[in-house]
């Protein structure tokens, strides 16, 4: 299916800069109308899901019968569904008062932006080189 395929790309692209958006809109100014977007929970909550969803169920569709069944997909799948949690625990983190969830909540939120900066880079590799084994 290529449609989802193109969903997965998309989703881990958005997400990867929900991740990064304040690193991003300080780096480049151009970037801020985007930056003051995502400072809404609601996106970046919707991102988040969205981008866990397909990340799983990358697991269970593949792109394309002449690509390796879940291999290929492996990567884009774990990158979606890591981009999608970690930005579900950031915004559950940032005005609620849950306990916290331990070092891998702490990890989690401590490299957000480089693990955005993965799942972007992570999603155009898969972009641009659809064939290729673990991408």
């Amino acid at each position: 299916m290529l449609q989802f395929y193109f969903l997965s790309i998309t989703a881990n692209i958005l997400a990867g800069l929900a991740l990064t958006a304040d690193y991003l809109g300080g780096r480049f100014p151009a970037f801020a109308p985007f930056r003051d977007l995502l400072a809404r929970r609601a996106y970046r909550a919707a991102l988040g899901v969205l981008a866990a969803a397909v990340g799983f169920l990358k697991l269970l569709i593949r792109s394309s019968a002449a690509d390796v069944p879940v291999v290929g997909d492996l990567i884009p799948a774990l990158a979606g569904m890591t981009l999608g949690a970690a930005l579900v625990v950031h915004v559950l983190r940032e005005k609620t008062d849950l306990p916290p969830l331990g070092r891998l909540e702490k990890a989690v939120l401590t490299y957000r932006v480089p693990l955005g900066v993965a799942g972007i880079v992570a999603a155009v590799l898969h972009f641009l080189l659809p064939g290729a084994l673990f991408l």
